[in-house]
């Protein structure tokens, strides 16, 4: 959003060309198979980054 709130056309051009992408997404993501159980079990799974390997 530009300076005092002010939404200007860029603004909105990149808020409809996210929604359209969430639409693509969800689209692929339908086609594939993919259920909400599947996107419940990603969310909550443990996001600990894994600990790196040594290498000696």
């Amino acid at each position: 959003m530009s300076d005092f709130g002010v939404v200007t056309e860029e603004d909105m051009q990149k808020k409809e060309a996210a929604v359209r992408l969430g639409l693509l997404l969800t689209f692929i993501g339908r086609e594939a198979g993919v259920r909400d159980q599947d996107i419940t079990a990603l969310q909550t799974r443990d996001q600990t980054p894994a600990e790196a390997m040594p290498f000696e």
